[in-house]
């Protein structure tokens, strides 16, 4: 019965390698299911064509876990020749044939198989990827659409649905089933979403517009925030930049004494097409458990540097905030000590805004606003910014603080000439909640904070970070 070729031992000797139940191969961003083994055997009548039909039925099974589709395919078709009814040897015909790239004849194997009553979601969805290839997209998608009817936990249905769509220039159709993979936080949802046109169009900008803007704050400046020391790891170093106090101080707000606000991402909303996104991937640097760049604008999908020169390592979690869904946990991995790490900024297509922070050192935070478009920019340390090369027309601009009501204003841009728009945040604003902030009658053990030198190494303040005010103050 088996007439293998002679390297087949070496398939046998590793067939663990392959999976059994669903197998997944991926031809020209399609996926394909095997399978053999998707239900159970039917009990047959032991009868001696049963037995002989089963026997090249499994030949067929172990040829293809071999990957050998022509032999399979002659397996399969004897087992049909003895018992025409074998309805899985028509399923698995279909697959041995769609590998080898006859998609009529697969059609009409998997066709047979519904026909005799093996009417199951894998079955659909090879029929939907066996018609894409021969581009009768409207079929195939129809085809994919019921398979995830019978089994919506067939996620490699939703991205070849998504790519179909795209081939259809249904963008929209593409993110939706972008959306049912993120939530179930399955990879192929980047890939497709990568695959999707993005709607901002780039295009040559010749003697545009420019502005040149400053965002202030009026009224009392908030305070900052208090983390203390104890409650995260790593003491003899990351509480060397502190109050003096046992806390490490996080400045949400930083106020020049000209009342300009730092960190403001300020961006211009309603352009669909200009210049490209910045070439340089951003970079967001880990030092003395605090990262200098607080504030960010980022795209959907792109890539951040996360560089940790430090000596310990960083518990890295990255947060999405929707007004609709709140906020949602989305990444967690460790950067460890003198390290970079890559990771991507995807967060689903309603998210306004991110926050990046070290869960065993929560003061080291960055937030950023998500932008569709390379028109933004974050203010200064005078709450100064300019955005260039921006496509004569009106404009909304919003100024967004993490913690603070959002300002929007308009603005003409003419070609050539450069215009100005000013924000300005009333302190008195302020929507935060003051979390690891309750210091009111808590002792620190003066050892870890009050000496000039300990832990072996001299005091490593920053000044912008120590406020003498909060040193001064009493027990």
């Amino acid at each position: 019965m088996l007439n293998l070729k002679n390297d087949y031992k070496k398939h046998e000797d590793n067939k663990d390698k392959y999976v059994r139940t669903p197998n997944i191969f991926i031809i020209t961003n399609l996926a394909w299911f095997i399978i053999f083994s998707a239900l159970p055997f039917e009990a047959q009548a032991i009868k001696k064509e049963n037995l002989k039909s089963q026997r090249y039925y499994s030949d067929g099974i172990q040829l293809s876990r071999a990957k050998y589709w022509r032999e399979a395919a002659d397996e399969f078709r004897k087992a049909i020749e003895v018992d025409p009814d074998h309805k899985l040897a028509y399923a698995n015909l279909g697959v041995t044939l769609s590998q080898l790239g006859d998609h009529k004849k697969a059609l009409l194997a998997f066709d047979q198989a519904i026909a005799l009553g093996y009417d199951h979601a894998l079955i659909r969805y090879n029929r939907g990827l066996s018609f894409a290839k021969l581009t009768l997209i409207e079929e195939a998608i129809q085809e994919l659409k019921l398979s995830l009817k019978m089994d919506p936990r067939n996620v490699k249905a939703n991205y070849n649905l998504g790519l179909l769509y795209i081939k259809q220039n249904k963008s929209d159709d593409a993110q939706k089933q972008v959306n049912k993979l993120y939530k179930r936080n399955n990879d192929l949802a980047k890939k497709l979403f990568d695959s999707i046109p993005p709607k901002y169009k780039i295009m040559s900008v010749d003697n545009g517009g420019s502005i040149k803007g400053r965002v202030s704050m009026t009224g009392k400046v908030p305070s900052p925030r208090f983390f203390p020391l104890i409650a995260s790891p790593n003491l003899e170093y990351c509480n060397r930049i502190s109050d003096g106090k046992g806390h490490r101080i996080l400045f949400d707000f930083t106020v020049s004494e000209s009342r300009g606000l730092k960190d403001t991402v300020v961006k211009l909303i309603g352009i669909e097409k200009g210049k490209p996104f910045p070439n340089k991937i951003q970079k967001m640097v880990m030092e003395r458990c605090h990262t200098p760049k607080y504030v960010i604008g980022a795209r959907n999908g792109e890539s951040l540097l996360l560089e940790n020169t430090d000596p310990v390592r960083h518990e890295v979690v990255a947060y999405e905030f929707t007004a609709r869904r709140g906020v949602n946990q989305r990444s967690h991995r460790p950067v460890d000590a003198n390290t970079s790490q890559v990771r991507d900024i995807f967060v689903k297509d309603d998210t306004e805004n991110f926050l990046i922070k070290c869960n065993l050192h929560p003061f080291l935070q960055s937030r950023g606003m998500i932008v569709d478009n390379p028109y933004y920019a974050v203010t200064d340390e005078e709450g100064n910014f300019s955005i260039k090369d921006i496509p004569p027309g009106t404009y909304k601009v919003i100024a967004w603080h993490p913690f603070i009501p959002n300002q929007i204003g308009s603005i003409t841009i003419e070609q050539g000439n450069q215009s100005t728009i000013y924000f300005e945040f009333n302190g008195a604003n302020v929507q935060r909640k003051i979390y690891n902030d309750d210091w009111t009658g808590y002792h620190f053990a003066p050892f870890y904070d009050s000496k000039e030198n300990f832990y072996g190494g001299p005091r490593i303040d920053d000044p912008i970070e120590v406020l003498q005010v909060y040193r001064k103050q009493k027990d």
